[in-house]
C-alpha cells in the first residue's frame, strides 16, 4: 500500500465522523470571527471617550495590526515567514498593547488580553503561562480604582479571552496533529503487516524456489550422459513447484480477510458475466468480523452450487437484519432446468451448517415449491461487548507485531493529552462564561431571595450546555437523539426565558449557551433565527434594566462571539475525541486493505510462474528421452521462469510491482507455443499509464493462467487496442467445449477469478465481463477509460 493510500484511509474514516468534523479552515473562521467580535467591542469602548479623528486612526490601525499580529500567532501557517520571527512579533504586539493606553486608557485594555494568549501560543510552556499570569495581573491593575465587581468581571475576562483563543488555535492544531498520527500509526501497521508476508514468502516459497532453480541446472548438466538421473530431478521439480502452487494458494487464502460486501461485489459480476439477472438489497452497516466471514462463506458456497448445478436465469441476493440478527438469503430459479441439486449432506453447504451453528444461527436450504432454491442463514448478532473485541483485538494484533522505531512519531508519544486537553479546554471556557455572568448578576445587589435562585438558573443552563457539548460521551444521547435535540435546547430556552417573569429584567441568563446549542444540534435553517430571537430578546432585557447603548452593543457581540466559541470548541473537543478513539479502526482498515492486496498479487503474479514452471517441467520430463536439445532449451526458460518469480516475491513483499503488458504476451506467447497452444498477438494500444498496464498484464497472466489449468484450449488470441478513449484487452481461446469447468467464470465466487479481477480493473476505472461465445470460444474483456490520457 502507498503512503497515499494509508491517508485515504485515515481521511476516509474522519469523513466518517459526517457533521462532527470542524476542519481547520472553519477553525481559523470561527477564531477570526471571536477575534473581530472582541475588537468591535474594545472598539465601542474607545469610541464611547470621544476621541479626535486621530486617535480614532491610531486605534484602528492598532487594532488592525494586533489582529493580524494575533492570527499569525493562533495559526502559523498562514504567514510561515512571520513565524520565524515570533519573538519579535510578539515583542511587537507587547508594545501595541500597552503603549496606547496612555490615550484610551482602560478602554484599550482588552488588548493585553490577546497579548496573554500570544503569550502562550508562542514561547514554551515555562515561560508562556507565567506571562500568561502577569498579562491577567496587568488587566486588574488598570481597573485597582473600580469598584469590586467590575474589577474581578475584568480580570475573569481576561483569563477567559486568552483561554478561549488559545483553546481555538490549539485544538485546531491539535486536530491536524491527530489527523498525522493516525496517518503515521496506519503507515506503521502496514510496514508491520508487510514485514510478515515478506517473512511468510521467504519460509513458505523462498526453500522451493531454491530447490527448482538448482535441480533445474542440475537436470540440465544431466540431460546429455545420465538421462535417466534427470528424469528423476525432473519429477523431483515436478513435485516442488506443486507443492509451491499449493503453498502460494494456502498463503494467499489465509491473509484474504472475506467480507460479506466485497461477495456481493464479486457476486454481481460474475452472474452478469453469466447473464443471470440479479436482484440485489443489502442494509448498510459493519458486521463483526467472525459473523462477516462465515455470511460471506454461505454466499459463496451458495454461489457455487447455483453455477455447478443449475442453470438459473434470475438470482435473488438479500442480507437484512430483524430483531437483533442478520438474515442472508440466496434464491435462483434454476431448479428444474439443470442437474439436480447437489446433496447438501456431503458438500460445502453441510460444513457451513457446522458454521454457522457455532454461531447460534441456522442454516436451511431447499426448493419452495414453486420452481426456486432458496439458501437461508439466520444469525444473531454478538453483543456489544464482543463485537469490540472483535474488532479491537485485530487491530491490536497488527499494532502489537509492529517492530517498533527508535524514534516515535511526533504527536504518537502522548496520544492521551490532546483529547483531553481539548475537552479540558472545553470545560474552563464554559464554566468561564458562567463565572463572568453570575459576577454581572452580582453586580445588581440583589437580595438573596432572588440572587440565590438566579444563581442556581445559570447552574442548570451550565449543566445543560456541559451535557450538549460533551454529548458524544454519554450514551442516551446516541440511543434519545430527539430528547438531546429538542429537548435540550428547550430546557435552556426554560432557563433562559422563564426566570425573566419572576426575578425581572436583573435576570439575564446565558444567551450565548441557547446561541451555541442551538448551532450544535439543530439545522441552520433553525439555529440561526433562533439565535436572532434569543439575541434580541437578551438585549431587550438588558434595557430594561438600564443599559446604556454601550452595553447593548457589548451584550450583542458578547452573545454571539459565546455562540460561536461554545460552538467550535464543542465541535473540535468531539473530533479530538473521534478521531483518537478512531486510532484502531483505521489501523484495522489500512492492515486489511494491505492484506487483500497482498492476496491479489501473491495469487495474480506467482500463480501463472509456478503454473510455467509446472508446464514446462512436464514438457522437459517427456522431451528428456527423445529430444535432449530441446528438453535443455527448455529448462533454460525454466530457470529463468523461477529467477523472474523470485523478483516476483520481492515486488509483492515491498508492494513495488510493476508489470509491462508486452513482457507479458512475449512470455505468453514463448510458454504456450511451448506446450502447443498456438498463439496470436497483436498489441496496439501504444504506451500506457504506469497502473494501467500493471492491471492488464495482471489480467492476462490471470486469465492465461486460468486457461491453463481449466481448459483443453489448442488455439489462442491476444489483442490490445485503444478505441474512443479506453483501451481493451481482449483473451480468446477454444477450449470451451467438452470442458465443464470454463475457469474465470466458474472460479468466480473462489475470490481468485473474474471477482479478483474485477475488483483491481474497477479500481483503474474500468470493467471485465468473461464467459463463453456463441460460436464455442472463451472470452475475457477488459475495457480501461484512459482518463486524461490521448487516445
Amino acid at each position: 500500500m502507498l503512503k497515499g493510500e494509508v491517508a485515504d484511509h485515515a481521511e476516509t474514516l474522519s469523513a466518517d465522523v459526517g457533521s462532527h468534523v470542524l476542519p481547520p479552515r472553519k477553525a481559523i473562521a470561527v477564531t477570526a470571527a471571536a477575534l473581530l467580535g472582541f475588537f468591535v467591542i474594545d472598539c465601542v469602548f474607545v469610541w464611547a471617550e470621544n476621541p479626535p479623528v486621530w486617535e480614532r486612526v491610531v486605534a484602528l490601525a492598532g487594532f488592525a495590526a494586533i489582529m493580524g499580529l494575533q492570527l499569525g500567532h493562533s495559526f502559523p501557517m498562514l504567514l510561515p515567514r512571520l513565524h520565524r520571527y515570533r519573538y519579535a512579533t510578539w515583542g511587537l504586539q507587547a508594545v501595541l498593547a500597552y503603549a496606547p493606553l496612555a490615550l484610551f486608557g482602560t478602554a484599550w485594555s482588552g488588548m493585553a488580553e490577546f497579548l496573554a494568549a500570544s503569550s502562550v501560543l508562542v514561547f514554551p510552556a515555562v515561560v508562556g503561562w507565567p506571562l500568561f499570569g502577569a498579562g491577567v495581573l496587568s488587566v486588574g491593575v488598570m481597573y485597582r480604582g473600580s469598584d469590586r465587581s467590575t474589577v474581578l468581571y475584568n480580570v475573569l475576562e481576561a483569563a477567559l479571552i486568552p483561554l478561549i483563543i488559545i483553546g481555538l488555535s490549539r485544538m485546531s492544531d491539535m486536530i491536524v496533529k491527530l489527523h498525522r498520527s493516525r496517518t503515521e500509526l496506519a503507515r506503521l501497521a502496514v510496514a508491520g503487516e508487510r514485514l510478515r508476508f515478506a517473512r511468510d514468502l521467504h519460509d513458505v516459497l523462498g526453500y522451493s524456489l531454491s530447490v527448482i532453480s538448482l535441480k533445474c541446472e542440475l537436470a540440465y548438466r544431466l540431460l546429455g550422459d545420465a538421462p535417466a538421473k534427470a528424469h528423476d530431478e525432473l519429477t523431483e521439480v515436478l513435485r516442488t513447484s506443486r507443492k509451491a502452487l499449493a503453498d502460494v494458494r494456502t498463503v494467499s487464502r489465509g491473509y484474504r480477510e472475506m467480507s460479506l460486501f466485497g461477495e456481493v461485489d464479486a457476486a454481481v459480476s460474475m452472474l452478469a458475466a453469466a447473464g443471470i439477472r440479479t436482484t440485489l438489497r443489502i442494509d448498510d452497516g459493519e458486521l463483526p468480523c467472525v459473523l462477516d466471514t462465515v455470511l460471506a462463506t454461505v454466499l459463496r458456497e451458495g454461489l457455487t452450487n447455483l453455477l455447478r448445478h443449475s442453470k438459473a436465469e434470475q438470482c435473488e441476493i438479500r442480507a437484512e437484519r430483524h430483531d437483533g440478527t442478520v438474515v442472508l438469503k440466496l434464491a435462483n430459479d434454476g431448479i428444474g432446468r439443470g442437474r439436480p441439486p447437489k446433496d447438501a449432506s456431503a458438500g460445502g453447504l453441510a460444513a457451513l451448517d457446522v458454521r454457522v451453528a457455532e454461531l447460534g444461527g441456522v442454516l436451511t436450504h431447499g426448493s419452495d415449491g414453486r420452481g426456486w432454491f432458496r439458501l437461508e442463514a439466520v444469525v444473531p448478532m454478538p453483543g456489544q461487548s464482543e463485537q469490540e473485541t472483535c474488532a479491537s483485538a485485530e487491530a491490536a494484533a497488527a499494532v502489537d507485531d509492529i517492530d517498533q522505531p527508535a524514534v516515535q512519531p511526533r504527536g504518537l508519544g502522548h496520544r492521551d493529552m490532546m483529547p483531553r486537553a481539548a475537552a479540558a479546554i472545553t470545560f474552563a471556557v464554559l464554566v468561564g462564561y458562567f463565572l463572568a455572568y453570575s459576577v454581572i448578576a452580582t453586580s445588581y445587589g440583589l437580595p438573596a431571595s432572588k440572587a440565590v435562585p438566579m444563581e442556581l438558573c445559570m447552574f442548570a443552563t451550565l449543566v445543560i450546555q456541559l451535557a450538549v457539548s460533551f454529548q458524544w460521551r454519554f450514551a442516551w444521547a446516541a440511543r434519545s437523539p430527539w430528547v438531546l435535540r429538542q429537548g435540550a435546547v428547550g430546557a435552556l430556552l426554560l432557563f433562559q426565558c422563564g426566570p425573566w417573569f419572576f426575578l425581572g429584567p436583573a435576570y439575564l441568563g446565558l444567551p450565548g449557551f441557547v446561541a451555541g446549542s442551538a448551532l450544535l444540534v439543530l439545522r441552520t435553517a433553525v439555529a440561526w433565527p433562533l439565535i436572532a430571537a434569543v439575541t434580541v430578546a437578551s438585549d431587550i432585557a438588558f434595557h430594561q434594566a438600564d443599559g446604556s447603548l454601550q452595553d447593548l452593543i457589548y451584550e450583542t457581540m458578547y452573545t454571539l462571539i459565546c455562540a460561536l466559541v461554545v460552538f467550535g470548541l464543542s465541535r473540535m473537543a468531539r473530533l479530538a475525541d473521534e478521531l483518537h478513539r478512531s486510532r484502531a479502526e483505521i489501523t484495522r482498515r489500512a492492515v486489511t486493505t494491505e492484506r487483500l492486496r497482498f492476496a491479489r498479487d501473491l495469487h495474480d503474479l506467482l500463480g501463472f510462474s509456478l503454473s510455467a514452471i509446472t508446464l514446462k517441467c512436464e514438457l522437459v520430463r517427456r522431451l528428456a528421452p527423445v529430444k535432449p536439445v530441446q528438453a535443455q532449451t527448455e529448462l533454460t526458460e525454466v530457470l529463468q521462469i523461477a529467477r523472474q518469480t523470485l523478483a516476483d516475491v520481492r515486488a509483492v513483499a515491498d508492494g513495488r510491482q510493476h508489470m509491462s503488458l508486452s513482457a507479458e504476451a512475449e512470455n505468453a506467447t514463448a510458454m504456450l507455443a511451448g506446450v502447443g497452444i498456438r498463439a496470436s498477438v497483436s498489441l496496439e494500444c501504444g504506451e500506457l499509464p504506469g497502473e494501467v498496464e500493471t492491471v492488464l498484464a495482471t489480467t492476462l497472466r490471470e486469465g492465461l493462467t486460468n486457461m491453463l489449468r481449466h481448459s483443453k484450449a489448442a488455439s489462442c488470441r491476444i489483442t490490445a487496442e485503444r478505441a474512443a478513449g479506453a483501451v481493451r484487452l481482449t483473451l480468446v481461446n477454444d477450449g470451451v467445449d467438452g470442458v465443464t469447468d470454463t475457469g474465470l467464470a466458474s472460479k468466480a465466487s473462489g475470490g481468485s477469478g473474474i471477482g479478483n479481477l474485477a475488483t483491481r480493473v474497477e479500481a483503474v476505472n474500468g470493467r471485465l465481463s468473461a464467459g463463453p461465445r456463441a460460436d464455442g470460444w472463451f472470452e475475457l474483456t477488459a475495457e480501461v477509460e484512459l482518463l486524461g490520457v490521448a487516445a
